[in-house]
């Protein structure tokens, strides 16, 4: 994903704004959404055989399961790439986004769905910290995939694979009744922001040391 010269990134950024403040203005409100409920009754026909695979799945956005990947990705960068920039840019962005989450959590303040949880849950419900802090992490992770290749059918399948981790994801937080289906899209939209934001500020210093 550029953030220069590409319409579409400006276009979903859009998008995630307007989204990201339209679902926190009703939250705040306590209103309620006629998505919940209609999404939380189809993912509710999920067979409970399911639920192991989904709570594998989930925990790839979990602290620990990123933790666990965002291990191996930064020694690739490190010690195979030697790209300290991209190292660096990974982390931060994605430190500072589990911050940002936590800030807006505890600014909406939405407890989670009063149904049985099927999966260990600690803090409240808006936005979906997997959602969010998954996106950011997964997707910069794919932006530097890329950076180092010239195959744009190769480039599309590190994109295509991304995106179905991100909604496995996603959907896991719903079936497993932690999360409300709108704390995820809005999950979704604020990562989508930050994430934008972290690879323009990390393009901007790649030029900047490029040409010094």
């Amino acid at each position: 994903m550029k953030t220069k010269g590409n319409n579409f990134s400006y276009i979903f950024l859009f998008l995630a704004v307007i989204i990201a403040i339209f679902i926190s203005i009703k939250v705040a409100a306590k209103e309620t959404f006629w998505i919940d409920t209609k999404l939380a009754d189809l993912f509710a026909d999920v067979p409970d055989t399911l639920h192991p695979f989904f709570l594998l799945v989930t925990e790839l956005g979990d602290k620990k399961g990123i933790g666990i990947v965002a291990l191996i990705v930064l020694v690739w960068l490190l010690l195979r790439k030697r790209h300290f920039l991209g190292a660096a840019a990974l982390s931060l962005s994605t430190g500072l986004g589990n911050e940002v989450n936590k800030l807006l959590k505890d600014w909406i303040a939405r407890p989670r769905p009063e149904l049985e949880h099927f999966a260990h849950v600690d803090s409240l419900s808006f936005p979906s910290g997997h959602a969010m802090v998954g996106l950011v992490f997964y997707f910069f992770t794919a932006y530097l995939m890329q950076e180092g290749m010239k195959s744009p059918a190769a480039k599309r399948i590190v994109v295509t694979v991304t995106v179905l981790l991100l909604l496995l994801i996603g959907a896991s937080r719903i079936i497993l009744q932690v999360h409300y289906p709108t704390d995820v899209i809005a999950g979704f939209a604020f990562g989508y922001i930050w994430l934008f934001l972290s690879i323009y500020i990390y393009q901007l210093v790649k030029k900047r040391l490029r040409k010094a």
